[in-house]
Formats: structure tokens, sequence, C-alpha cells
């Protein structure tokens, strides 16, 4: 019977985890942010944000340098340091290992 209990409460525990990343990561935009077509300065301009607009992210770039938002306005990429809210950037950006184990900048190569 313990075991059950035990079962049903990890299954419990499984699901409120899924059901947590359907909420959508919310931000403030500090300032009045431009937004881009795409993740750069080299993309066309395509809306500003309003001062302390509240936008949900979609996704982030590494490091949370541009950050692809909805909101009311034309949806697009936005600097990610004029959003307010580093836990959204948090969720939305792809993890990264800090260290790459096989890139070698100190190795020596055979052949000069």
């Amino acid at each position: 019977m313990s075991k059950l209990v035990g079962l049903l409460l990890l299954s419990a525990a499984f699901a409120a985890l899924g059901s947590a990343g359907a909420v959508a990561a919310t931000a403030r935009a500090s300032g009045a942010p431009a937004v881009y077509a795409g993740p750069g300065y080299g993309y066309a301009m395509i809306g500003r944000l309003a001062s302390g607009e509240v936008v949900s992210i979609a996704e982030c770039t590494p490091r949370a340098v541009w950050c692809r938002i909805v909101h009311a306005g034309p949806d697009g990429w936005v600097l990610g340091s004029f959003l307010v809210g580093a836990a959204a950037k948090v969720n939305a950006t792809p993890w990264q290992p800090l260290v790459n184990p096989f890139h070698h900048p100190f190795r020596r190569h055979p052949f000069p």
C-alpha cells in the first residue's frame, strides 16, 4: 500500500513539473526598445515596445542576448538587456555547456 502511495505522489510531482513549462514566461520592457524581425541589428525594425509593457518571451538566444517576444503589437526580437525578468529569460534560453570538452585551444597540431 505504501508503494502505491509513493508511486502516486511521484506521478503527481512529475505532472506538476510538466505543467509548469506550459506557463508563458513574461517580462517587462525597460525603456522603449525596438522590435526587430530577427535576432540582430541587421534585421528590419518592425515596431517598438512601450516603456513598462509586459510581453511573453517565446525563446532567447544563448546568454539571452536577443529574445523573441509575443505581444499585442508585431511579434519579433528584442535586445535581452531591455527585458526585466531574469527568470523568464532563463526559462526561454537554451542550455549550453560552459566548457566544450572537444575544443582544445592549446593542443599542438602534428603538422606545422
